[in-house]
């Protein structure tokens, strides 16, 4: 009876310790979703240029840059910080211009699919008039 007792309390502990571990790391995610929100979406706005929107960036820290010119005026700048810290503030991303005006910020994962954290373009067909 007791070593049952005692199992049961070590399944028990073992059980509420996998809880506490994915709670702890949800919440860690979710902050770091949103800190790069902020820094995306809100520090940075829509239509600033490129060199205004990595001069912001190099306040926030050191990263090393790739840019890719994708034709029809998109050209696009992919951002990885160097520091640590920084990085696991922020992660990486990729941020699109369209002729020269910051519009969209993306992370690929390195699929076709990528998720997109904050898009300021918006063609006319999915503006809505509301009468």
């Amino acid at each position: 009876m007791q070593k049952r007792n005692f199992i049961f309390i070590a399944v028990l502990i073992g059980i509420l310790t996998i809880v506490l571990a994915v709670t702890f790391f949800y919440l860690n995610h979710q902050e770091f979703l949103a800190q790069r929100h902020h820094l995306l979406c809100e520090s940075l706005k829509p239509g600033m240029s490129k060199d205004e929107v990595l001069s912001i960036l190099e306040q926030v820290g050191e990263f090393t840059k790739s840019e890719e010119e994708w034709g029809n005026g998109l050209f696009v700048v992919s951002i990885d910080f160097t520091n640590p810290k920084v990085f696991n503030r922020y992660g990486y991303f990729t941020i699109v211009f369209e002729d020269n005006k910051y519009m969209r910020a993306v992370v690929s994962h390195g699929s076709d699919n990528p998720e997109i954290i904050c898009d300021f373009y918006q063609t006319i067909e999915s503006i809505t008039i509301t009468p």
